[in-house]
Formats: C-alpha cells, sequence, structure tokens
C-alpha cells in the first residue's frame, strides 16, 4: 500500500525523467487517479485543467508535493495531481489488431476522429494548444464511445512557448522552435521566438494527422513519407485529402480548425 497525503494507491513506479510521470488509480475510489513524479511541477497542468469543462477531458481535484509512503515507510517527497480516472484503450492500441483494410473498421475510424474534434475545438477555443497529443494521450472509453483527450503536462497558451516535446508526433513548427530554444543566443527573448514561430491549434491538427495515418496505414508517417492510399488502397480519396491537409510542412495550408477538420471528415 502507497500514500502520498491522504491519497492512497497499490501501484508504484518510479521514474525520474523530465516531463515524464507515473500514475495510479486511487483506491476506494474508482474514479479518481494520482499523477506523480518526484521532478516535475503538475500545477501548471493543474490551473490550465480547472479553466476548462468538458466531458471528454479529465477534471483536476488537487495538485501539491507530498510525502510518499510505503506501508507508512517514507520513501521520497514526490509531486502530484489527483484527476478524473479516464479508463479505455489508446487508439493504436485500439486498432491495432483490426483489419484496417476493411471499410467498416476505416469508417469506424472516421467516426472516432470526428469524436476528437469537439473537445479539441473548446480546448483552442479557451486558447490553449495541447502540444502533446499521441496514441497514449487520446483514450476510447468503448462503453461510451467517447475519446477522451488526457495528460496536459506540455499545453501551453496559444502563441506561447513549448515546455517540450514527443518528437514522434511533433509539428514542423515545433521541431524549430526546440531548435531556435537549444541554439538561442543570450540576448534573443523568448518573446522574439514566439512571434516569429506561431504555436497554436493547428500544431495539434498536424498531430492529429500523424495518428490517423499511423491507424490507418500502421505505419509512422515520418518514417514513410508517402501517400496512405499507397499503403492501403482501401482509404478513401477524401480521407486521404484530408490527411495531406493535416500533414501540410506550411502551417497555413494545413487544414485551420478542429471544427473544418469536423466537417470535411463528415463528408468522407
Amino acid at each position: 500500500m502507497y500514500r502520498i497525503n491522504k491519497y492512497h494507491f497499490s501501484d508504484f513506479k518510479c521514474q525520474a525523467s523530465l516531463h515524464k510521470s507515473n500514475y495510479a488509480v486511487l483506491i476506494n475510489t474508482a474514479e479518481k487517479g494520482i499523477k506523480y513524479s518526484p521532478d516535475f511541477d503538475f500545477s501548471e497542468e493543474y490551473y490550465i485543467l480547472k479553466e476548462l469543462s468538458h466531458g471528454q477531458i479529465p477534471a483536476a481535484y488537487d495538485f501539491g508535493q507530498g510525502e510518499l509512503f510505503r506501508d507508512e515507510k517514507f520513501l521520497i517527497k514526490q509531486n502530484f495531481i489527483v484527476l478524473q480516472h479516464i479508463s479505455g484503450y489508446d487508439l493504436i492500441e485500439y486498432f491495432e489488431k483490426k483489419a484496417v483494410e476493411s471499410v467498416e473498421i476505416i469508417e469506424e475510424a472516421v467516426k472516432l476522429f470526428i469524436n476528437i474534434c469537439d473537445p479539441l475545438q473548446y480546448l483552442h477555443s479557451k486558447n490553449y494548444v495541447h502540444c502533446d497529443l499521441k496514441p497514449g494521450h487520446l483514450i476510447l472509453n468503448q462503453k461510451t464511445g467517447l475519446v477522451h483527450i488526457i495528460d496536459f503536462e506540455l499545453s501551453i497558451k496559444r502563441g506561447g512557448i513549448i515546455k517540450g516535446i514527443s518528437k514522434e508526433y511533433a509539428s514542423p513548427e515545433q521541431l524549430q522552435m526546440l531548435t531556435y530554444l537549444k541554439d538561442r543566443p543570450r540576448k534573443v527573448h523568448y518573446e522574439d521566438i514566439s512571434s516569429t514561430i506561431r504555436i497554436d491549434g493547428r500544431t495539434d491538427l498536424y498531430s492529429i494527422g500523424l495518428i490517423l495515418y499511423q491507424i490507418l496505414t500502421k505505419k509512422l508517417w515520418q518514417t514513410e513519407k508517402i501517400l496512405p492510399c499507397q499503403i492501403n488502397n482501401r482509404i478513401p480519396r477524401k480521407l486521404e485529402e484530408i490527411i495531406k491537409e493535416l500533414l501540410g510542412a506550411n502551417v497555413s495550408n494545413r487544414i485551420s480548425s478542429a471544427d473544418e477538420l469536423k466537417k470535411a471528415l463528415c463528408n468522407v
């Protein structure tokens, strides 16, 4: 049995790398979970989530720093955040053994990505960018059919400076900003970088395109760099055009909003 402050849980993992955290479902309530790390401060994620209220985005209940105990023996101090627990499958895991050459499975994928658009549009309407959309952060609850967006550790205000990236699912502008931040001369202010490289909702849409491509082809766009129909010829041409627009290297050529994406997917 483990405890951080008043929160009890049975599983414990310890990884101490920045921007990575551990998670456990709380004992006596399957509706809440605790995310914890000895290094990462969850205060920004907590305050972002407190500004949001959407059925497909988890609620946040508490955060802070506490002492981790195992059977009342002190182990280590941990930063933590207590969240609404979202159970289900990440989207790649869900489609992993499905035949994506099947018309029915393609239609199911399109339906689920339509479902993602509403919470994403809501998030962007609040001037936030998730900045870390990847399969493990899109969770399908099969009972409700809803896809939930989780893990807002790297989320920023639109036009802000990134806190980190998941390289496989990062947009070109995120990678460009990361390079600028690494090579930034001391005289260059963060404001100069954010005005040169704009991070907005289209950054998340690029990541959505990467995940959709991966589901329908079972391959990574960054590795293949070929049109999805060349891998899976059952993909409708309209859907391929949507994926191409989502993966536009130039932000101005990309689908501009989650609402626009939803309309396009509904017409596939």
